[in-house]
């Protein structure tokens, strides 16, 4: 299966925040076809292989659409008008671009998937991580209108070649190991910013092994792991 061409890829700042390499489209597949998935709602966060922090917040624009923010480094945010389309049974979720970089109205197309239920927040349903994957589509169908998109990812689908391959065993090891991590460090910060206990060195050990053991795992190809630190309220709802 082709990668994406690189050259053609987002533009660097939107491309870290993302940790992805995704393309942008000039259209999207369709507008929304659901209305709000409270899953995808709320704070969240992921690192690149270089150990940088990236965040975002998602909050509900009922009924079908989501305001996406990602954090840029030193402060300010990129925006994006967010929502589900769907081709056939396959759900595709949109980023379409709101800055004023040149890639204003642009759309970025990613498949979701939400691991691991979490406790579910009041009003909603809660995921504690989402993996995001690009889609491998050839870089002509980037200027497609939606019918020819819809038809290009549809081809994709039957072929098999949407989605880059990866082997599930491994995944699903590294997605246990990168949820221990994600426990570790939240423990780890809480006690060393109240001081209400020294963090012990078997704790940071096991946190250094586990970095490691995750570093050794081989990644999915064109996906990232987000994991959700928090909520969001909305007009005293939340999710």
């Amino acid at each position: 299966m082709p990668f994406l061409n690189r050259s053609l890829a987002l533009p660097t700042l939107l491309s870290a925040l993302l940790s992805l390499s995704g393309c942008l489209y000039d259209s999207a597949p369709s507008g929304p076809m659901q209305n709000i998935d409270t899953w995808v709602l709320g704070q969240w966060s992921t690192q690149d292989k270089a150990g940088h922090q990236f965040s975002a917040i998602i909050t509900p624009q009922p009924p079908d659409h989501y305001k996406v923010e990602f954090q840029k480094p030193g402060g300010g945010y990129l925006e994006f008008d967010g929502w589900i389309s769907r081709v056939d049974d396959f759900s595709i979720l949109v980023l379409k671009s709101l800055n004023q970089d040149g890639s204003f109205g642009k759309c970025a197309l990613y498949h979701y998937e939400l691991l691991t239920q979490g406790l579910p927040p009041v009003g909603g349903v809660g995921a504690n991580r989402i993996r995001l994957s690009e889609l491998q589509l050839d870089a002509s169908t980037r200027s497609l209108d939606p019918i020819k998109l819809r038809a290009a990812i549809r081809s994709a689908l039957k072929d098999g070649t949407l989605l880059a391959p990866y082997d599930v065993v491994a995944s699903r090891k590294g997605e246990f190991i990168e949820q221990k991590i994600f426990d570790l460090e939240v423990s780890t910060a809480s006690k060393a910013s109240t001081n209400a206990s020294k963090v012990s060195d078997s704790a940071l050990d096991q946190l250094n092994k586990l970095k490691e053991l995750k570093a050794s795992i081989k990644d999915v190809p064109g996906s990232v792991i987000w994991s959700k630190t928090g909520g969001v309220t909305i007009n005293g709802e939340t999710f």
